[in-house]
């Protein structure tokens, strides 16, 4: 294929017009291989790893914020502002001073504190499923399952876990609605919804704004105290961590499942050592399969990044999932491989917008594989006739029907 038909292939799945509701590695593997930069007007693909990696950095890179239609503007005005003014899409400045605050609460010692009740939690999600034998790990497992930490992480009642899962999906989809290609599976968040959501953090956060609090909640509420947020920042900060990376950590689940399932003699390593290989399967696996295809900045002025010249206001797609098929970087990029430096992964982002929880979402997925591998897994659908999630932003299998028991042939 020509640098020119992989360019187009790129605007066909851009515009819409090439499926983007199935696996499209190849299309990564190719656009990084032929078309490492690629620019339309005002538009520009960049997916080659170590520009991916300077632009991420880059200050004059910021994030995009997300367009609205004027309808949900309307219908639901309340949930679009407090997204619209959140730490994710921040100006830079106003962006480092919260993240500086809240990763804090992601260190590798805070998420470690979590392995008990992530334990507790995946346990409690396979209590029906192993009684079942089947199930689709989806809906079942990888959807609730990063809602429920978040819950675990923030210290919230356990009896308010389910309706907080509610909360995080119905906001997700209020803001999928604002992605090109977005079908959401779940009712977005109503009006009256998001008010009782916030009513039930604005109390939390005042019932734990306590000098001697040692949660995350009480934390955050001392971070006021000292001047570095406002009431609303907190309350913000809280909402967005019923969002974000929720679907991130959803897609990385699924990916990393289906990669191991297809590959049993990779599989096969982690069930006989579940504690040493679990978390190295499924860092390389999501490097095969990303969770997030692309992160999408603007130009804040005119830029000159080496021999490429950003106009002020063109957007910038920052290609992760093709970045990590860089054969530039990765040496047989396609195939499985447990030797990999996988700091070099840009499954969870890159650089200022890196993500926060990534650890936490990677603790999550070593543990669920772990016992995975000690229940026993496969498929009950041929990977080949899955059907993939429709958004562009998210590439993964939409359902992954699979069975539980020992002495399963994957």
């Amino acid at each position: 294929m020509s640098t020119t038909e992989s360019a187009r292939r790129v605007w066909r799945w851009f515009a819409m017009q090439e499926d983007s509701a199935a696996d499209n590695t190849d299309l990564f593997a190719q656009l990084v291989a032929e078309s490492p930069v690629v620019h339309f007007p005002g538009l520009w693909v960049v997916s080659r790893h170590d520009l991916v990696a300077k632009f991420s950095n880059h200050p004059g890179l910021t994030m995009v914020s997300p367009e609205f239609p004027a309808d949900m503007r309307e219908e639901n005005p309340d949930f679009t502002e407090f997204f619209s003014n959140s730490m994710s899409v921040r100006a830079p400045e106003d962006h480092r001073r919260l993240r500086g605050v809240l990763a804090r609460e992601f260190t590798g010692r805070s998420v470690e504190r979590l392995r008990e009740k992530i334990s507790h939690i995946i346990d409690t999600l396979l209590a029906g499923p192993t009684a079942e034998g089947g199930f689709d790990f989806v809906s079942r497992m990888a959807v609730p399952l990063p809602s429920l930490v978040t819950a675990a992480l923030l210290d919230l009642p356990e009896e308010d876990w389910g309706q907080v899962t509610t909360w995080s999906r119905g906001m997700l989809a209020q803001l999928g609605k604002s992605f090109p290609g977005a079908q959401p599976t779940t009712e977005p968040i109503s009006v009256e919804g998001f008010q009782k959501l916030r009513s039930y953090v604005e109390s939390v956060v005042r019932e734990r704004d306590t000098p001697n609090g040692t949660d995350v909640i009480s934390r955050l509420n001392a971070s006021r105290r000292s001047g570095q947020l406002s009431h609303d920042e907190v309350v913000n900060m809280v909402l967005l961590l019923f969002m974000t990376g929720v679907d991130t950590v959803t897609s990385g689940l699924t990916n990393a499942l289906l990669c191991l399932l297809t590959r049993p003699a990779e599989w096969q390593r982690v069930v006989e050592d579940p504690e040493k290989w679990a978390a190295p399967a499924f860092a390389e696996s999501i490097r095969l399969l990303a969770p997030v295809t692309f992160g999408a900045r603007v130009a804040a002025e005119d830029l000159s990044i080496g021999n490429i010249v950003i106009r002020k206001g063109e957007i910038v797609l920052l290609a992760f999932a093709a970045a990590n098929l860089d054969p530039r970087r990765f040496e047989a990029p396609l195939e499985f491989r447990w030797d990999r430096t996988q700091n070099a992964s840009m499954s969870f982002g890159h650089g200022a917008y890196f993500c926060l929880g990534a650890g936490l979402g990677s603790l999550q997925s070593e543990l669920l594989l772990a016992r995975l591998a000690q229940d026993g897994i496969a498929l009950s659908q041929p990977a080949d006739s899955l059907p993939w999630r429709s958004e562009l932003t998210f590439n993964s299998p939409a359902v992954l029907p699979v069975r539980l028991g020992t002495g399963l042939e994957v």
